[in-house]
Formats: structure tokens, sequence, C-alpha cells
């Protein structure tokens, strides 16, 4: 049986859900073995859709009989902030709405330590964690590791400023802002993270759908512009290479090395394998199939300077990643994360450079080289994969062939 119709089963023509109740918490729901009702019609798609909607309202009600936290508070905030007709229809003998009778059901069959909890959101005596949800957020909404991390970093910081979400108000976002020293960039790309975490609780009723709280929002003209990233000269080049052959850092080396011919971001190579070296007419070239933009898909040129390098990575390589032996506490994606500090430390504490000059610098350095070389800004956008901006080469060109990229590409060189 399909999935879809896994919780289905039909009795005279008629479409019913069904759910098995777990053993564990039977006892809460009268001894039922399973939830079931009928979906009221003979259409099998009418009745898939109908369906996932019960199903997911009785697997909430076992996780809440299983007395989980998250399930427990976000159902006691979604009745707080339901406002239909539930909530308005008063029995005039008791004065309580069927939103209270429904509540008091729920809270019947949690334990005494759970009700309390459950009681004190729903009527407001106290409020909801502002970074409450951010783990379901985050899982949800990101894929990389990092900027998950930053997403995580930011809704945190926020609730030093603003503790639960029911306070939550343009006053206190603007207020947020105000107090803050860090770059006008890092406060932008903050305010994303907020509004995207806003309109997640929206999405689930957590809070209410008629507040935005994190949009139009300007920004004091006091911020500090973000330190903008400069290209590389070939004496800085040299230096840092150096620097880095003392250490003997085999991966930093090669991981610098291929940045210095591909200008690709140091997440893009982390993630490349051995068999992410192709060939495409005739022209081998790295297939970067891991990047933070789709226009940063793309397939790159080996330059013949490091040629013998990926050969000698491939031939070496003891765990399929092209950079072999990176080690990482935490998930594969944070190779980057590894081998990005001790760049980091290289260039800033041995090297001296300054803070516009980091490893994000060499896709400038390769960018300003094909410039130099007078290569068209179409050729190189597709080396460098960054957006076209054209109506005719952004929206309707397929792209440039791997023969013009592998031209271009021999135009890089470096007096080392």
């Amino acid at each position: 049986m399909s999935s879809s119709k896994r919780h289905l089963i039909r009795r005279n023509n008629t479409w019913y859900a069904r759910l098995a109740i777990p053993k564990d918490v039977k006892f809460k729901f009268q001894n039922r073995r399973e939830f079931i009702k009928s979906l009221r019609t003979s259409d099998l798609s009418t009745a898939i859709v109908r369906a996932n909607l019960l199903i997911a309202d009785w697997k909430n009600n076992i996780s809440i009989a299983r007395g989980n936290p998250s399930a427990i508070e976000t159902l006691a905030i979604k009745l707080k902030n339901d406002n239909s007709q539930s909530s308005e229809r008063i029995n005039d003998d008791t004065g309580m709405s069927d939103k209270d009778y429904y509540a008091e059901e729920v809270a019947d069959n949690l334990d005494e330590e759970n009700q309390k909890r459950f009681y004190d959101l729903y009527t407001g005596r106290v409020g909801t964690p502002f970074s409450y949800y951010v783990e379901e957020f985050v899982k949800f909404s990101y894929i990389n590791p990092k900027t998950a991390q930053d997403a995580r970093q930011t809704v945190k910081l926020f609730e030093s400023k603003c503790l639960t979400l029911e306070t939550v108000s343009q006053k206190k976002v603007i207020e947020w802002v105000e107090t803050e020293r860090r770059s006008r960039g890092t406060i932008v790309k903050a305010k994303g993270y907020l509004n995207k975490y806003w309109k997640y609780l929206q999405d689930r009723e957590i809070v209410k759908r008629d507040v935005y709280p994190f949009i139009n929002i300007e920004l004091p003209k006091s911020l500090k512009s973000k330190v903008s990233h400069l290209p590389y000269s070939d004496d800085e080049v040299n230096l840092i290479i150096q620097q880095i052959k003392s250490k003997n850092d085999s991966q930093l080396l090669a991981l610098s090395e291929i940045a210095m011919y591909t200008g690709a971001r140091i997440s893009e190579i982390c993630s490349l394998v051995k068999t992410d070296i192709i060939d495409v007419e005739g022209v081998q070239c790295f297939n970067i199939r891991v990047s933070k933009t789709k226009s940063g898909i793309r397939q790159v040129p080996i330059h013949p300077s490091i040629k013998s390098l990926v050969q000698k990575l491939v031939g070496e390589s003891v765990d399929d990643f092209l950079i072999s032996g990176i080690k990482t506490k935490g998930d594969y994606k944070r190779r980057a994360d590894v081998v990005g500090k001790r760049f980091g430390r290289i260039v800033r504490n041995d090297c001296n450079l300054p803070k516009s000059k980091v490893f994000h610098s060499f896709r400038n350095t390769v960018a300003t080289k094909l410039e130099s070389a007078g290569i068209p800004e179409n050729i190189a956008a597709d080396i460098i994969g960054h957006d076209k901006d054209t109506m005719t080469y952004g929206l309707y060109s397929g792209g440039t062939s791997i023969k013009q990229r592998y031209e271009a590409i021999k135009k890089i060189s470096y007096h080392l």
C-alpha cells in the first residue's frame, strides 16, 4: 500500500481515516485501540487531503499524552491565539467557550507539572521564551550548517533583548537595533533571520498573523559599514603560500592553490569528492555540486598549474573527499569551518594582513585577474559562480561552453 493510503480504509464506498494508538498511552484515550473517523467522501484524492489533517492532529494528541513539552506548549499557544467561532461561543451557565472546554479536556490528560505549564501558557500567565522553537525552525529552514548556526545564534541573542514571544513588538526591535554596534550588513542579515523565524511561527499559528515586528525597520546611520573583501596582490598570495608551507599544512596548501585558480568558495572546495573530477568535452573539470547559490552549481576547468596537484589528491584520498583527512567534531559539512579557521589564523597572525583580506578574497583575486586579461564578464561569472543580471545572458542563455571557460582559466597567472 502506498504511504498516502496507509491510514485509509474503505467501508460501503466511503473512506475512513484511522491511526493506531500506541500501547503506552492507550489508558489516556479510554483504552481505545485506534482513532477512526469517516472522511465523508468516496473520492480517494479528497480522502487523502482530509486524512492528512486528521492524522497530524491525532499524532499531536499522542505526543501531548506522552508529555512532550513542545507539543503541549505549541497547542496551548495555538489555542490562546485562536479567534475562531469556537472561542466566541460562550455557555451561559458556565461562562466557558468551546475552546475552554477543549483546553480542559487536553489538560485532564496531563500530569500536574505539564498541566500547570499548559494553563500558564493558555491563559497568558507566563510567556513563551523567544528562542523556544529555534531548533525546529533551524532544522526546517536550513541545510547549510554554518547558516543554521548563524540563524540559531541570532535568535538566541535577540532573546536577551526580548525574553518572550508575547512581548515582541516593533518598539522592542527598534530598541535592539539602536543598541547594536555591529556592522550594518550584519544587522541586515540578523533582521532577515529573525523575520524568517517570526514567519515560521506565524505559519504554525504560534504568534499572531497580523503582527510584523521585523519589517519596515529603518537602520540608524551610526551603524558602521561592513568591511569589503579585497583581492590579494601576488606578493600577498606568495606570503600566504610560504607561511602555509612552513607549517607543513598540506590540506590548507591544496585548498588555497585550488582557490587561486578557480575562485571557488571554501565550502565548495571542501565538499568536492574524487568523483567530482570529471571530463567534459575533453577538458578535465571540477564538478561543483554543493554551493550556497543556484549559479554556484557549475563545472570549472582545472588550470594546468594544478592538474598534477589534483591527480595527487585523487590518488591519496582515504575518505573519498578530494582534500582528504579533514577532521571535524560535527557534521561533514563543517569541514570548511575547520580549515577556514586555520587559514584565518595564518592570514591574520603570521601574514599580518588586514581584515579585508580573507579566504573569500581569492574569489576577488580570480575575478580581478580575469578582468585584467580581458575575459568577458559572462564567462567570468560562469567560472566563479555569479548570477548574470542581464536579461539575455541571465534569463535565456544556457551558459558558456567548457572550452570558453578553459581558455579563460588559462589566463590566470601569478608571479610567485
